[in-house]
């Protein structure tokens, strides 16, 4: 990579340092992977073959330094770095580097490798991480970058007076917030928080990524002879496919559309399964927190009246449908029958009004001070509730003052007193919704720095969200989530890598390993749920034929109707795997459709067996059925969380 685009990419972050922008010249080539090695990641990545790494993006870390104020010829002690890249640069600002691995191949092949460039000044030592490295303190700067409970005191006392150190803490049901620690005297320590995504998944094991491509007549008999088809969900082979599952964690089921019935009805099945056979606890899905609360206290009978109905934003027929409709009602009756209290929650990071006022309502009743300062921390945002991208503009703009410290104050007074709010459900359902309040404030600011930003923030959210509820529920909770498949499969393995792009699916893999199962969705054709523009009504829309060498097209020639495809290789092979592995072309609707534009709006690049643990295919699909006030069940309650409401 050049001088001028590494440097061009890190002011596009906001990284205003030049001391920093000059650590990142001229770095050697021998960092960077070649697009032939591997297709989707940037150019400021690396591998190291033999171990199977590959490092995190180069701003990640420059946003850490410049938190932390790093100044010329510093003594830096850096722990969970896992990048020998990260150090070569650290090299060129730190009089002296230490850091701290874990893995002891990893760090002789680091100082190898530094060694081979003439760098001498960065030392590692092998052992733990959470312990520091007493022996060379003090130092001027600690940087930690993996995720900490808590900072020792052994640990704070390796800084200088004056120093300075930044961790990511995970403080209350695995939610990060970033600390500044600096030590101002022998014994005391000044704190302050963060809430940023400074970090970016440090890939364990690359993707497979096959260059070969074979015929369509032989990939397509593979596909043939490894599915397990199926005439409807009645007949769908659930019993087989939960033993693939096997005790997985986290289950997450995707779809193609955001509007096609097929895929609701077999997730759903799916989870049904989950929870009666698999005791899952909980389903999480890409809904608001806030909306999706009314559910979960629906189906577990603790249902309290709102003055506000869910679901009511654009685009509502993506959960408020018939098909979801029949789910919840069912989960409300396997509820009462089994004295169970499965719930459905909502990842999302959307529903900044209600959020606002749960956390007030909630707050209320329990101590009205600090609801009080709860509408003072939020005053400053909620003139904007109405469109709160309008604030963000007006920010970014600089037309206005962010909220961001203020609103993140008050999460801080939620986990400051925790204990004098009894730790109930309520405390944690009002804490949820502080950190939507947190997460939401800084997404519409990011809509107008990029895509990327945005849409990793978002991700970030709904997977510490689902952390959340993991830690929360206790240590052998199990989760079903259900999302597009853009969120669930895999990034690494899609063009989304290329863009920035993290997912939930990678957070997973990254963190649950072979414990994380992940089930993708696909159709040749039908008809969808979708709007043609952002908050134009629903229409049913007719969806093309997939396109030729597609994956759906493929999966199209078997002339099989409807079947699922086992994709890791115990289950699959490895010849379907290799004949899947070089990149193809997927289709992606989300509930805005453009049949027109199809090529260009819906389709990405994408290994499927890499994506993916298990594919499921319809050859034809149709839309879900909205509810409107046309067609509203007759029997369903006024207050009913999925009632239609003009």
């Amino acid at each position: 990579m050049k001088k001028f685009e590494i440097q061009t990419q890190l002011k596009d972050k906001g990284i205003k340092s030049q001391l920093l922008l000059d650590a990142f010249e001229n770095i050697p080539t021998t960092f960077f992977l070649s697009k032939e090695r591997y297709p989707f990641t940037f150019e400021n990545s690396t591998s190291d073959e033999e171990l199977i790494k590959i490092e995190p993006r180069i701003f990640t870390v420059a946003k850490m330094l410049e938190k932390l104020k790093i100044k010329k010829d510093e003594k830096i002690l850096a722990i969970g770095l896992d990048s020998v890249y990260v150090m070569a640069i650290l090299s060129r600002i730190c009089k002296e580097v230490y850091t701290v691995e874990e893995n002891e191949s990893y760090a002789d092949w680091a100082l190898e490798v530094l060694k081979n460039i003439n760098i001498t000044n960065v030392f590692i030592a092998v052992g733990d991480k959470h312990k520091g490295w007493k022996e060379k303190a003090p130092f001027d700067v600690i940087l930690i970058i993996s995720e900490f409970k808590e900072v020792s005191t052994l640990l704070k006392k390796q800084l200088k007076i004056g120093g300075r150190l930044l961790v990511p803490i995970g403080p209350d049901w695995a939610h990060l917030i970033f600390e500044i620690i600096e030590r101002v005297s022998e014994t005391n320590y000044n704190i302050t928080k963060l809430k940023d995504n400074f970090l970016m998944p440090n890939p364990k094991i690359l993707p497979e990524i096959g260059t070969e491509n074979f015929q369509d007549e032989e990939i397509v008999g593979e596909i043939k002879a490894k599915a397990q088809e199926f005439k409807s969900l009645e007949e769908f082979p659930m019993d087989k496919l939960l033993e693939r599952i096997g005790n997985a964690q986290v289950v997450l089921l995707g779809e193609a559309s955001h509007g096609t019935s097929e895929f609701y009805l077999t997730r759903q099945e799916i989870t049904k399964a989950l929870i009666e056979k698999k005791g899952f606890n909980f389903v999480c899905a890409e809904a608001d927190w806030s909306d999706a609360e009314q559910i979960n206290s629906y189906v577990r009978n603790q249902q309290t009246q709102k003055d506000w109905a869910p679901f009511m934003r654009f685009p509502h027929w993506m959960w408020k449908n018939k098909e979801v409709l029949n789910f919840v009602e069912w989960l409300k009756e396997y509820n009462v029958k089994n004295n169970n209290g499965t719930g459905f929650y909502g990842l999302d990071l959307y529903g900044l009004e209600n959020s606002i006022g749960l956390v007030i309502d909630y707050l209320e009743k329990v101590d009205v001070d600090l609801a009080n300062l709860a509408k003072t921390r939020y005053s400053c945002i909620t003139p904007y509730m109405t469109d709160p991208a309008v604030y963000g503009k007006l920010v970014v703009s600089h037309q206005l003052e962010s909220c961001e410290k203020e609103v993140l104050k008050m999460l801080v007074e939620l986990l400051k007193n925790k204990n004098k709010l009894n730790h109930s459900p309520e405390y944690f359902y009002a804490y949820q919704n502080a950190n939507v309040i947190v997460d939401a404030e800084r997404y519409y600011k990011a809509m107008y720095y990029g895509s990327a930003d945005s849409w990793n923030l978002r991700d970030f959210h709904m997977f510490y969200t689902l952390k959340s509820l993991l830690t929360y529920f206790g240590s052998t909770a199990k989760a079903v989530v259900w999302a597009h498949n853009s969120h669930i499969g895999n990034a690494l393995a899609t063009e989304m890598y290329s863009r920035g792009e993290i997912n939930i699916g990678h957070l997973c893999k990254e963190h649950f390993g072979e414990n994380s199962y992940h089930i993708g969705f696909g159709t040749h054709t039908g008809t969808v749920a979708a709007a043609h523009n952002w908050g134009n009504a629903v229409r049913i829309i007719k969806v093309n034929n997939s396109l030729p060498k597609s994956y759906e097209n493929l999966c199209h020639k078997t002339q099989l109707n409807a079947f699922t495809l086992p994709l890791r290789e115990k289950f699959s092979g490895k010849r379907l795997r290799n004949l899947l592995n070089a990149p193809k072309l997927e289709r992606a609707i989300g509930v805005i459709y453009r049949p027109e534009t199809e090529r260009q709006s819906h389709y990405f690049q994408a290994v499927l067996p890499s994506q993916f643990d298990e594919y499921i295919f319809f050859n034809k699909s149709k839309a879900v059925t909205p509810i409107t006030s046309t067609n509203v069940v007759p029997k369903l309650l006024e207050n009913h969380p999925l009632s239609f409401m003009d």
